[in-house]
């Protein structure tokens, strides 16, 4: 005597498993906690793009503030060459204008072409800090 048991179908299993799964989602949905779960998510992700606009935007106004306790004009643009904007590649990308002690105008944020060499003498090293800050101008 063979006695077979009965089980469930496999298309069973799997229905119950999604039936789950929905019930779960709407339970979040009309419980708030998705809007939790979506607005913790949303945090993570900016932060790297924030280097593009925040992120350079702090790191001029910073240079701008350490540049003012400077009178002199080529030491505010050693300063500027020396920055977190100029290194994080801010200056080629990023516009901003610097204000020096003398008046003039460090116009920022112009592209791969363009550079701002510290000394009279272009170097063969190309537009690399500290002799050069790529991207600007003296305007």
């Amino acid at each position: 005597m063979v006695k077979r048991t009965q089980g469930l179908p496999i298309n069973t299993i799997i229905l119950a498993i999604i039936a789950i799964i929905v019930l779960v989602f709407l339970v979040l949905v009309f419980t708030g906690g998705i809007g939790k779960f979506v607005s913790s998510t949303s945090q993570v992700g900016p932060s790297s793009n924030q280097t593009t606009g925040a992120q350079c935007s702090q790191y001029a106004a910073a240079i701008q503030q350490q540049m003012g306790t400077s009178t002199d004009p080529s030491s505010q643009l050693q300063m500027l060459a020396n920055s977190q904007y100029v290194s994080t590649g801010c200056s080629v990308n990023f516009q901003y204008s610097f204000t020096l002690y003398n008046g003039s105008e460090v116009l920022c944020g112009l592209g791969s072409n363009e550079c701002l060499y510290l000394s009279n003498q272009q170097n063969n090293q190309g537009c690399t800090p500290p002799n050069a800050i790529p991207g600007c101008k003296l305007k």
